[in-house]
């Protein structure tokens, strides 16, 4: 039996280098499934970076593999966790934490606009640099703290 296709692969890399597989998998979206899944719980694992890629099978070499989506963790500007992932390519940040799902993220109605949110509080804003809108959503955190709550209460819980 010949098999031709192809497979996706996501990973994670850890600070100190070492590669966490998870698996391979016949569609991108169940791929990526299993990398959110994983990226909820990366304030367990210290974490620097996370991808998913792309294997053509029976192909040799550098051609054999498509990066499709890589990722970088941040600390959150809401909950203060590394759950914080920014999507390399295309810019767009999501707090992975469930306890949180803070955004960032180009608009795709008006070009040169950012838009930001949290979801807990329906708070959301439209700013016009990245580094806007994480001081937007270090406010709305401040603001919840100052009355004496925190993205990590039960009064915040959010599953996306």
């Amino acid at each position: 039996m010949v098999m031709t296709g192809r497979i996706y692969v996501p990973s994670a890399v850890e600070e100190g280098g070492a590669v966490v597989a998870m698996g391979c998998f016949s569609t991108q979206e169940t791929a990526m499934n299993v990398l959110r899944s994983f990226l909820k719980k990366s304030h367990q694992v210290p974490l620097e970076r996370a991808s998913v890629a792309s294997w053509e099978i029976d192909v040799v070499g550098d051609d054999a593999v498509t990066m499709l989506s890589e990722f970088e963790c941040r600390t959150c500007p809401v909950c203060h966790r590394t759950t914080f992932w920014l999507d390399v390519e295309r810019f767009k940040a999501t707090c992975y934490g469930s306890a949180c799902g803070a955004w960032i993220a180009e608009s795709d109605i008006e070009a040169g606009v950012i838009d930001c949110g949290w979801p807990p509080t329906q708070f959301s804003e439209q700013v016009e640099t990245i580094d806007d809108a994480m001081r937007s959503l270090r406010r709305i955190a401040a603001r919840a703290e100052s009355a004496g709550l925190s993205a990590l209460d039960s009064t915040f819980q959010f599953e996306p």
